[in-house]
């Protein structure tokens, strides 16, 4: 039955999805016209650690502290994202912005496994196609995937994260996701400090699954040892390199007040709130629509998902709604982390009323009806395809701030 489609017909769909995906990332790696200046910052800490090692990180550092206008830009304390890099320029042996713009690539491509397998193991297989579909093309994930930013990276280690507590969620016995949440969320941190909120969230979703939904007392303690300890071990890194750990905090700490006077978040990430969520229209129509529907879906009990799915649904949006709530950072790509899940969560947005059409009709009609709703998924993904073209190819838009998205759209 179309409601309930074979595993050939699921595998190959998403084999040629994923095969889409692939060659949109590659295809578009080439095309910037020019680097921003965030690039051009993890490009030069990552040199300064290849030829000095940690006693040039500890130069940033002192540098940074000095310098208000250095103080604009990405911090040398995150010191997992600059070995990255340079790891990148090791290998690729291209000693510029392109080989970090590689690293986002690849771990966008990453990104779109990691999706894959949340997707198939915890959500209905047509609600799983059709947020991977979304998710190929998606204009912010376009974006990020070409660009030497750290978004692509902690996007891949958030998607991680949720993998593990979708795990846990689904049994509690699987110690290796215990060890994978843990590691990821240390990871995270070491790439950049923000990852500290999409991991307490996952977090709190834990502690409420094991501690007060389950009575797991002995399985919420070692979750939060094992995380203590290997946080606690990514900091330590963090602070040898840095220079002490009063030195990480009183960067990380500034890092608020360093934005309420930088000129571009003013200009070009400030307004209501309510921008975050029009720029989410902007760029992808159909994926919003979607994942109202989606939203819905979860909150009626309709979605069909595993229990994993309203927490993935609520994860993202406290994820999108914590970023409207910080002064001047309305950005979409401060929310890579979340680019995946809110996906996920658009493809039970399809799912939903399909769902509820396909079971009210005669069988014999079921496939027409299925081929021309899934007419209407693919056509909205190729739609956002030509919309990320026109933005962000042609019209060369440089960044994911919502004034940006904004002034595109207006042109």
């Amino acid at each position: 039955m179309i409601l309930f489609p074979s595993r050939s017909l699921i595998a190959g769909a998403a084999g040629i999805i994923l095969l889409l995906g692939i060659g949109a990332r590659i295809a578009n790696l080439g095309n910037v016209s020019s680097r921003t200046p965030d690039e051009r910052v993890y490009r030069g800490q990552a040199d300064i650690w290849r030829q000095q090692g940690t006693a040039g990180l500890r130069s940033l550092v002192a540098a940074y502290e000095r310098d208000p206008e250095a103080r604009l830009y990405p911090p040398p304390t995150r010191v997992g994202m600059i070995r990255l890099v340079a790891a990148a320029i090791s290998v690729t042996g291209q000693d510029d912005e392109s080989a970090g713009a590689l690293l986002s690539c690849v771990a966008s491509i990453g990104s779109l496994f990691m999706l894959a397998l949340i997707g198939f193991r915890f959500f209905p297989p047509w609600a799983a196609l059709c947020g991977l579909l979304l998710y190929v093309i998606s204009p912010p994930e376009l974006v990020i995937a070409r660009r030497a930013w750290a978004d692509a990276v902690v996007e891949l280690i958030g998607l991680g994260m949720v993998y593990a507590a979708c795990e846990i969620t689904r049994d509690s016995r699987r110690w290796s996701a215990y060890a994978g949440f843990s590691v990821a969320g240390a990871l995270g941190i070491a790439v950049k400090e923000s990852m500290g909120v999409p991991l307490g969230l996952c977090g709190i979703w834990l502690l409420w699954v094991l501690a007060v939904e389950r009575r797991e007392f002995r399985n919420a303690a070692i979750l939060v040892g094992a995380s203590v300890l290997t946080v606690a071990a990514s900091v330590g890194w963090l602070a040898y390199s840095a220079g002490g750990l009063g030195e990480v905090v009183k960067i990380i700490s500034g890092i608020p007040a360093a934005n309420a006077t930088n000129a571009y978040a003013l200009e070009y990430a400030s307004g209501p709130p309510w921008l975050l969520l029009q720029a989410f229209w902007i760029v992808s129509p159909v994926s919003a629509l979607f994942f109202a529907a989606g939203v819905y879906a979860e909150l009626a009990g309709f979605s069909g998902a595993e229990a994993a799915g309203r927490w993935i649904t609520l994860f993202t949006g406290v994820q999108i709604a914590i970023a409207m709530a910080i002064p001047h950072w309305l950005n979409l790509r401060y929310v890579s982390v979340a680019f995946g899940c809110y996906c996920l969560v658009a493809g039970l947005g399809f799912w939903f009323p399909v769902s509820l059409v396909l079971s009210r009709i005669r069988s014999q009609d079921r496939k027409a009806l299925a081929a021309m709703l899934g007419l209407v998924a693919i056509g909205g993904a190729f739609a956002d395809y030509a919309r990320f073209e026109r933005y962000f190819v042609r019209d060369g838009t440089a960044d994911l701030s919502v004034r940006m998205v904004l002034d595109e759209r207006n042109r």
